[in-house]
């Protein structure tokens, strides 16, 4: 299929999917996995769509006029002005090509609670967890660079061509590998799942086999490196998170990217550590009562916030 082709199909995914029903996320979704170029054109096609849709339409009749306009003519089942919006994104791709974005480095983004799978070519992939933003790059397919949050990382090896993910000042270099990267509140931990990576930051290099794992603060220190169970490892993919012995300030946050909504701890307790599996597949409510009622405390809800502490003394 050609590269226009391609594009033409996005367009046409973006704007079935701004009503889309599950079936059509579902279709979608198999939509993007089927060919790597279709995730890169439809990421295109919704940066064009921002630049473009704003102001294009702004003749449409105020509301006092609204009564008198005429009813909009239908083409194809859709609106005139979603195929006028059509026409104006080819056009963006096709006969004005310096609409394009002056950079081939484009973002990735989840929202709390959301989960992404991007294919990267060649067989490569990375899985985004909630509340994280990944900046790819269309001229050089084997680099990323975490900007924040949480994802995992399945590359397929190429000596001449290797895979290198930055975070900050540091960087991680696959060695045929499978592995987890977060890079939250100035903390990064990496975890190799399988295969071997190279760790870098300025002043050193570690190498991490499978079941290896990193973690430091990015304002300095030395890097702490542990082992753990290969097979719990991202265990967010699974709807499962296991610790041992983690500050509950850290857990805190994994459950505000796995759970879509703010978890936090009460500064007295942050630093306790906890060792444990949390199942985070279902309901919030049920998830944080049943994790503090383990650990003797409370969780009270504010709105679409969570704080677990220690229980409340009732005014007498």
């Amino acid at each position: 299929m050609t590269e226009q082709a391609i594009r033409t199909e996005a367009i046409g995914w973006h704007l079935r999917l701004r009503e889309g029903e599950a079936a059509d996320w579902d279709a979608f979704v198999a939509w993007l996995e089927a060919d790597p170029a279709h995730a890169a054109a439809y990421d295109e096609v919704v940066l064009a769509d921002a630049d473009l849709t704003p102001d294009l339409f702004s003749a449409v009749p105020a509301n006092d006029d609204w009564a008198d306009a005429p009813a909009p003519r239908r083409f194809g089942g859709g609106t005139w002005v979603a195929a006028a919006i059509a026409a104006c994104l080819l056009l963006a791709f096709v006969a004005l090509p310096w609409l394009r974005p002056a950079t081939d480095r484009y973002e990735v983004a989840t929202a709390a609670g959301q989960r992404r799978t991007v294919p990267l070519g060649d067989g490569s992939a990375v899985a985004l967890n909630g509340a994280t933003r990944l900046i790819l790059d269309r001229a050089d397919p084997r680099h990323a660079e975490l900007v924040a949050g949480e994802a995992t990382f399945s590359i397929r090896h190429d000596d001449a061509h290797p895979f290198v993910v930055a975070a900050g000042a540091q960087s991680v270099q696959d060695v045929g590998t499978a592995f987890n990267i977060v890079r939250d509140d100035g903390r990064l931990s990496v975890e190799v799942i399988e295969g071997a990576v190279q760790f870098h930051r300025q002043e050193a290099d570690i190498s991490l086999s499978a079941g290896q794992t990193l973690t430091m603060s990015e304002a300095g220190g030395e890097p702490l490196v542990g082992r753990r169970d290969p097979a719990i490892m991202a265990g967010w993919r699974r709807g499962q998170l296991s610790y041992r012995a983690t500050p509950l300030g850290n857990v805190a946050r994994d459950l505000t990217r796995s759970l879509g909504a703010e978890v936090s701890v009460d500064p007295g307790v942050s630093a306790l550590p906890f060792t444990g599996s949390v199942r985070v597949a279902g309901n919030t409510e049920t998830v944080l009562t049943g994790l503090a009622a383990t650990l003797g405390m409370e969780a009270r809800r504010d709105g679409n916030a969570w704080r677990i502490g220690p229980h409340q003394r009732a005014p007498r």
